[in-house]
């Protein structure tokens, strides 16, 4: 007797494109809560768990060094283990490009996420629900037009090309080779970049502390709270101190990740190579043809000036008059020209 078996109907698996686009989003959202985190989110917990609502200092658990002290230290603990995170994460959904898609779309993700606050922020405070259905229409709408545009092959085959160029790579190319170029190419940018940095902390670009008005930054939250003082959301505190951090940061990585970037090292390592092969004079050689060319600049002047005072003489004698120049009357012209 045989016993009929119904089909197993299995749910179609999802084009390429498209697991690399949703992997990429998530891989964003988690690259800004992360941020979010360590810039915001632990400032604030710690500053509950360690102050009072006493404005008196010594009501507080810890004085301000130390307090700072171990919120840096418990903040360096959670940068690295957001990166484990983010590493083991990465090696379980190992995809071609996925790092590379996942900082693409944090990028995209904050903008998408500033256009829709700022739309909200410009509409009336008193829509209420209204304004929170708009602005969720509208992100909703741009988060499926980045899906969508990350779904597209052309897209996956240029996070394949950005991987290739090894911008977000951590390995070394061809270490042992040009290491003295890449080490001054690197010595080089770190300058350039730390009196950038120096610069606009001296110049105060990025603001300063003031009474009752904290260097801090926050993004406005629509349709809650009053038209003249809305709730905000943390992005930063303290930006003439932490944003400066952050950019010394990632010079260091520019820097160094720069001098292995596969085009870039190759072009060093040939520069190095026929650096090598030039023939450098000696001291006592280098003294003996400067003082020759000295010698002939002196020599090329002097004789360039006898030759245009001689010419000048004979030019304009009354036998051939024809340079007609006056010198009295020009010093007397420069002269008027100078009082004025």
């Amino acid at each position: 007797m045989s016993v009929a078996e119904k089909p197993m109907i299995e749910a179609p698996a999802r084009a390429p494109a498209a697991q690399l686009a949703l992997q990429s989003l998530l891989g964003g959202v988690f690259i800004l809560v992360s941020l979010w985190v360590i810039l915001a989110g632990l400032p604030i917990v710690w500053h509950l768990l360690t102050h009072s609502d006493s404005p008196d200092p010594s009501q507080h658990l810890f004085n301000e060094f130390l307090s700072g002290s171990l919120l840096l230290l418990i903040t360096a603990a959670a940068i690295a283990g957001v990166i484990y995170l983010g590493l083991e994460l990465e090696r379980v959904y190992d995809r071609r490009g996925l790092r590379e898609g996942a900082f693409v779309a944090a990028f995209f993700l904050y903008i998408a996420l500033r256009i829709t606050l700022g739309i909200g922020n410009s509409l009336s405070q008193e829509l209420g629900a209204v304004g929170f259905a708009i602005i969720g229409v509208i992100g909703a709408g741009l988060l499926f037009g980045l899906y969508k545009w990350f779904s597209l092959p052309g897209f996956a085959a240029w996070l394949g090309r950005l991987k290739d160029s090894g911008w977000f790579e951590t390995n070394v190319f061809k270490g042992s080779q040009g290491v003295k170029i890449r080490r001054m190419t690197v010595i080089a940018i770190l300058v350039l970049g730390f009196w950038g940095i120096i610069t606009l902390i001296s110049q105060r670009v990025l603001g300063v502390d003031r009474p009752n008005a904290p260097n801090d930054w926050y993004l406005n939250i629509p349709f809650t709270g009053s038209e003249d003082n809305p709730n905000t959301l943390p992005l930063m505190f303290r930006v003439h101190i932490v944003l400066p951090i952050l950019l010394g940061v990632f010079l260091v990585w520019f820097a160094w990740r720069i001098v292995n970037l596969p085009t870039f090292a190759d072009f060093l390592i040939a520069t190095e190579a026929e650096m090598n092969k030039v023939s450098w004079s000696t001291r006592a050689r280098l003294f003996q043809d400067t003082i020759v060319v000295l010698v002939t600049l002196v020599i090329m002047t002097v004789f360039l000036f006898v030759v245009d005072i001689l010419w000048i003489k004979i030019l304009s004698s009354d036998w051939i008059y024809v340079l007609q120049l006056d010198t009295r009357a020009e010093k007397a012209k420069l002269e008027e020209r100078a009082k004025w």
